[in-house]
């Protein structure tokens, strides 16, 4: 029998049969077919898998399936004996009845929450109120390399920040990287930079363009259940979120102009504000632990000149699970994000599992967990694998991998910060495909999924993505249909299987792959950031 075929036979059965409507035939004979994507997105994106939340039976239904696929395939688990990297996750659920207030003599303002704050923390010894003294700080920016510090000494020691999101100049000819967004304007970072300071809390200023995405998407992640990573010993007693208005009160309370503190913050000159306001937060919240697992298998290279090298490919597989306040479909399938890159890289890991002779590098596929929780699955496995970073080539991380059709070009999310750059465009054009730059980079996506997990830990990654051009007579169809899919369908429960899909775009992006595969096998020399990256190779 041949294997691969058995395993999508029984996958046909059940859960997966049913209609389908897909361009393009299911028969292909390219090694990695159209049906094979198609029956990992249906079982993965299944109403059964209830989303796929971290420490649900769903999230452990897809990692099993992951697992089972790499053992029928052939692949050696990369855990010693286990296919399993096992790992604790803190789980914080949100106190519906948590408060802000902000106070000074004859002022007391208090947003409503949801509406106009989201709050957590990530201390189980936090007290149940957390007060500081609240200090504008800008954008809460220290880039010694730009010649560029937002804090100027002061001392914030227990203080409440009150930031802008995103950086300074962002916009096309701007300071740092004009309207492409580096790390130094991911709220994330702001977070860290916070802690770093002593900080008691820190509050990001909303606004959609800056965030590049809107309020119902904070209220709603922000609403169920967060995680993170015990052993990174967070510091902060609160972190959260204000809209805009309660921003404009705040400031306006304290005899400011938002406007105009916002140009200061847009200067290298400015220095942090304190705003003669008090800021209190209630907040009760129920800890659990449940365990993080990431899924990873390897194909050995059996190429007579094979090296002890490895390049690693990376798809998370979790979303949001269910939200039970919702009327009607209350399950987010995340078909899109992330089960047509789950598919996408058990594709891969098959067709290499038949062909390892043609490896001269070792191949890692890992399945990571918690991306939505703020890539917490690749951030441990980066930090805990069990290869040399130094003798890592490479992350082809799959995300959001496109089923809207073929196109005419390609582009690489985070290329431009290593020369990855170059390996994916000559693998592109061996395609017949142009390599266009980098897009949407105001919105960040470099450092919104996992590959920013590796960079982070000194190896060089990409995101894949799909161009702008669709091949065939609507050169415009597949643009569209991403837009469509970012503005109605992203991170809500609308991410579903979709009757107009053409898988033939994910099967481009798995050629992609494939190619630039070949191409860092024939290199000798690893792939390295560029002297402007902030991230650089660790000895």
């Amino acid at each position: 029998m041949n294997v691969r075929r058995g395993f999508f036979g029984l996958l046909s059965l059940g859960l997966l049969a049913g209609p389908w409507s897909c361009q393009g035939s299911p028969d292909r004979m390219e090694p990695i077919t159209v049906r094979e994507i198609e029956s990992h997105i249906r079982y993965l994106s299944a109403d059964l898998l209830e989303g796929r939340a971290v420490g649900t039976k769903g999230i452990e239904m897809a990692a099993r399936y992951q697992e089972d696929y790499f053992k029928t395939m052939g692949l050696e688990p990369a855990f010693g004996a286990s296919y399993r990297q096992t790992f604790p996750l803190k789980g914080s659920k949100p106190d519906p009845a948590a408060t802000l207030e902000f106070v000074a003599p004859a002022v007391a303002i208090t947003p409503i929450p949801g509406d106009e704050f989201v709050i957590r923390t990530e201390r189980e010894d936090a007290p149940a109120e957390a007060a500081g003294d609240l200090v504008y700080c800008g954008y809460l920016v220290q880039a010694p390399e730009r010649n560029w510090d937002d804090i100027k000494g002061m001392d914030l020691t227990g203080k409440v920040l009150l930031v802008e999101v995103n950086e300074p100049g962002n916009r096309p000819g701007g300071v740092f990287d004009g309207e492409d967004m580096t790390y130094y304007g991911r709220w994330p970072y702001k977070f860290e930079k916070a802690e770093e300071l002593g900080a008691a809390g820190v509050l990001i200023i909303h606004d959609t363009k800056g965030a590049a995405y809107g309020w119902d998407v904070l209220r709603a992640s922000w609403g169920n259940e967060t995680f993170f990573l015990p052993d990174r010993n967070p510091r902060l007693l609160f972190e959260g979120w204000v809209n805009g208005e309660t921003a404009d009160k705040l400031l306006s309370a304290a005899k400011l102009d938002r406007q105009a503190l916002r140009e200061k913050a847009e200067s290298a000159d400015f220095a942090p504000v304190p705003l003669g306001l008090r800021a209190k937060v209630r907040q009760h919240r129920i800890y659990r632990t449940v365990d993080g697992v990431n899924v990873a298998s390897i194909v050995r290279a059996k190429h007579p000149g094979a090296r002890k090298r490895t390049i690693v490919l990376s798809a998370h597989y979790d979303h949001f699970g269910k939200d039970e306040t919702l009327q009607g479909d209350q399950i987010y399938n995340g078909a899109v994000d992330n089960s047509s890159a789950s598919a996408a890289l058990l594709g891969l890991a098959g067709y290499y599992a038949q062909r390892p002779e043609k490896l001269e590098d070792d191949l890692c596929f890992v399945a990571v967990t918690a991306e939505e929780q703020l890539i917490l699955g690749s951030d441990y496995f980066a930090r805990h694998m069990l290869f040399p970073n130094d003798m890592v080539v490479a992350d082809i991380n799959l995300e959001m991998t496109n089923v809207w059709g073929e196109t005419e070009d390609v582009f690489a999310i985070g290329a431009r910060h290593s020369d990855l750059d170059e390996v994916c465009r000559q693998a592109a054009e061996k395609l017949g495909l142009r390599y266009i730059p980098e897009r949407n980079g105001e919105l960040g996506f470099f450092y919104r999924s996992d590959q920013l997990s590796f960079a982070r830990a000194g190896i060089p990654g990409v995101w894949l993505s799909q161009g702008i051009v669709a091949k065939g007579p609507d050169k415009d169809l597949v643009q569209r249909k991403f837009e469509d899919y970012r503005k109605t369908k992203y991170h809500k429960v609308t991410d579903e299987i979709q009757p107009d899909w053409d898988l033939r775009g994910a099967l481009q992006i798995t050629d992609w792959a494939r190619g630039i595969i070949a191409i860092l096998q024939e290199r000798e020399a690893l792939p390295q950031f560029l002297p402007t990256s902030s991230f650089k190779r660790k000895n």
